[in-house]
């Protein structure tokens, strides 16, 4: 059903697909009161700043494009979610409802009744962030990074829970302040950005060095690891129709797939996009090559989950 069947009856939909006009309307009447229930995709309810008196998380199941399958949503997500029912300055109480399977029943009850610690992932993203450290002037050496690394909260969790961070009981009984593995760390991290040209890392006095590319890497936040791939493939010579599919090669895409029921909408854009695509519609560089395409030509998408897409 469209939105305006569903508002006389005091429903709402909110989901990336929708114009910001109409998020908009739906936001604004929900905050209201004119409607009472409002339905949203699980990424949307995390980010719609909205209070209620009770919300209801239907099944709890997301997919996962880094695993490729369906996962629970983490502890996280689902305190997010119920962080939204009974806010103290608009409702006296508020009531959550999990609807999910019955193996993971305990599992939800459990996360109500105790507390979980969040652990730090920033070593999966180190290098871009030592990087852009480097750039900054912060960190000019790799002890000033291993010090810099002491006021992260993944020093503070390495410290309480060393075992998940590869370091041993016998290591943290030997360093405290475990220096060893924070010089580690970012040595990995610097090398991985040497090999790259985004910083020049000198490996006998321990000196890292901005580089240009390493500028443009922090400034508009683009991964090391598509750094690498631009400069194995960029070539002076090389065409729009070879440029685009470069790019779209970008780590920054590497979770994005081809869905079933976009096939026949990317088939008709593929048509009208300025720069041939040469690859098969099935393969996900080639639907980044056309959303690229069509956002820079402003060609108009039907399907929402191209859309969504976009956002």
């Amino acid at each position: 059903p469209e939105l305006r069947e569903l508002l006389p009856h005091g429903f709402g939909i909110h989901h990336a697909g929708m114009d910001r006009s109409d998020r908009d309307l739906v936001e604004d009447l929900f905050a209201d009161g004119h409607i009472q229930v409002l339905i949203s995709t699980a990424t949307l309810a995390w980010g719609v700043n909205l209070p209620a008196h009770t919300v209801i998380i239907k099944g709890t199941q997301i997919y996962s494009p880094e695993k490729g399958k369906w996962v629970e949503l983490s502890p996280l997500d689902v305190m997010q979610m119920m962080g939204r029912a009974g806010r103290p300055q608009y409702d006296k109480q508020g009531e959550g409802i999990i609807i999910t399977s019955h193996q993971e029943l305990q599992y939800y009850l459990s996360l109500f009744n105790q507390q979980l610690p969040i652990e730090s992932q920033l070593i999966s993203r180190l290098p871009d962030v030592l990087n852009a450290e480097v750039v900054l002037g912060t960190v000019q050496n790799i002890q000033e990074a291993a010090e810099w690394i002491t006021y992260t909260y993944l020093y503070i969790r390495m410290k309480q829970n060393p075992t998940l961070y590869g370091v041993s009981a016998e290591d943290v009984a030997n360093d405290k302040t475990l220096e060893w593995r924070r010089v580690d760390l970012v040595h990995t991290a610097a090398t991985m950005l040497d090999k790259h040209n985004l910083v020049k890392y000198d490996r006998k006095t321990g000196q890292l060095q901005v580089t240009d590319l390493g500028r443009v890497a922090s400034h508009y936040y683009i991964h090391f690891n598509s750094i690498a791939t631009y400069n194995e493939h960029l070539k002076p010579s090389m065409s729009d129709i070879e440029l685009f599919r470069l790019f779209s090669l970008s780590n920054e895409f590497k979770y994005m797939n081809v869905r079933e029921e976009e096939k026949l909408e990317l088939a008709k854009l593929v048509e009208r996009t300025p720069i041939p695509i040469k690859e098969s519609i099935e393969e996900a560089s080639a639907k980044v090559n056309v959303l690229l395409q069509a956002y820079i030509s402003r060609l108009s998408l039907e399907g929402f989950a191209l859309v969504s897409d976009m956002v």
